[in-house]
């Protein structure tokens, strides 16, 4: 539990230096059209199960990698509004390398939202520790700090 406080406290000041910037997190992916979106704020805009969203993540991934991973990987997704993904920005800090991962081609491939009144980033933040995996959804109001979205 210390170490996802940690994390987000760490993601929060981070969050702060890269908001006008658009990206969430350090690791930038150059590939989606940022002209206007929105964050989600107090309420999912972007509704999709958590299990879906880790079973995308988690699809290019053999079964020993997926018992044995550790850590925190935190990922921020455009959402157009037809539902297609675009991954914008990665913060790994798992014991896998980003590259093995295969995220860039799993998430815009293979992550599909119902389709959207308009452009939202989608923050999720994932725990995996002893072969579980539990997943966050995060947000701002303020374009500062980022906090927990609810349902």
């Amino acid at each position: 539990m210390k170490t996802i406080r940690l994390f987000f406290l760490l993601l929060c000041f981070c969050f702060s230096h890269q908001a006008l910037a658009q990206h969430v997190f350090p690791d930038v992916i150059d590939n989606c059209y940022l002209d206007q979106f929105v964050y989600e704020t107090d309420e999912i805009l972007a509704k999709l199960d958590n299990e879906k969203i880790i079973e995308v993540v988690t699809a290019s991934w053999d079964e020993k990698t997926k018992k044995n991973a550790e850590g925190i990987l935190g990922f921020q997704v455009l959402v157009d509004n037809r539902g297609t993904s675009c991954l914008m920005s990665i913060r790994n800090e798992t014991n896998i390398k980003t590259k093995k991962m295969n995220l860039e081609s799993s998430i815009n491939d293979n992550l599909k939202w119902p389709r959207m009144q308009q452009k939202v980033s989608v923050i999720v933040v994932m725990e995996f520790k002893e072969g579980e995996i539990t997943m966050k959804r995060m947000g701002t109001k303020d374009m500062k700090t980022l906090t927990e979205v609810g349902g």
